[in-house]
């Protein structure tokens, strides 16, 4: 049983920037039709946008927006497949016999988006990176109430994912680069939208959405209640 104010909310994807945006793709699920280019990203360098890939360029870009907005003490950032891409291009290149890019060594593990964030950001503060697979989300929201149960006031949490390889559509359901952030407070200490979230028990059937857009579209549409799953547990999330 988790319980906590919800201070702010931001979520990026390309061809979804403004609030109004994100408004009409919560009422159908509709992502736009055409390739749209990544969001701007005036707070991260060029040469390290450059670097970066798609989800953590984004995840970057709100983490720093929210450092600028609020006195956050703890952050995490999660992701249920991180640096997948970067990582499936090294092991090619492996496979090939070909030498490998220092970039894309450097900037394959899954802490990227958090460490840059935090370099950038000038954030001395405690971080963490976290993939839990299709339950990432809630790996973060136990964490990030754990902290705040621990005496820190504001943690950010960042949920992101970025481009599914081609070789993995098979098995995995691919969405568009999106990264969504929350700042979540102590409700006894700071105010804001107060949130309640407990197990229900084993989910049989797998989730429509993953879990960061599925709440994301329940908090756009103001509902009182949503369910989260991973296709093996379901949480029941509802507003106080």
């Amino acid at each position: 049983m988790l319980s906590f104010s919800l201070l702010d909310t931001q979520a990026l994807s390309p061809g979804l920037e403004q609030v109004s945006q994100w408004q009409l793709w919560a009422n159908a699920v509709q992502w736009p039709e055409a390739a749209q280019p990544l969001p701007a990203t005036p707070l991260i360098p060029m040469m390290m946008a450059r670097r970066l890939s798609a989800g953590a360029r984004l995840a970057v870009q709100l983490g720093l927006e929210m450092l600028a907005r609020h006195p956050i003490d703890n952050a995490i950032f999660v992701s249920r497949h991180g640096e997948l891409a970067r990582s499936m291009t090294l092991l090619q290149g492996l496979a090939a016999g070909k030498p490998l890019s220092p970039t894309d060594f450097s900037m394959s593990v899954h802490n990227t988006a958090a460490g840059l964030c935090s370099i950038q950001g000038k954030a001395a503060l405690p971080i963490s990176s976290l993939a839990a697979g299709e339950g990432s989300l809630m790996a973060g929201v136990t964490e990030a109430v754990a902290n705040l149960h621990a005496g820190y006031k504001r943690v950010l949490l960042v949920a992101f994912e970025g481009e599914i390889p081609a070789f993995h559509h098979p098995w995995l359901s691919a969405t568009p680069p999106y990264a969504l952030a929350l700042v979540l407070g102590n409700e006894m200490i700071v105010q804001g939208e107060r949130w309640h979230c407990e197990g229900q028990g084993v989910l049989s059937h797998s989730p429509e959405l993953p879990q960061p857009l599925a709440f994301w579209r329940a908090h756009l549409l103001r509902q009182s209640t949503c369910l989260l799953g991973d296709g093996r547990q379901e949480w029941s999330w509802r507003r106080r």
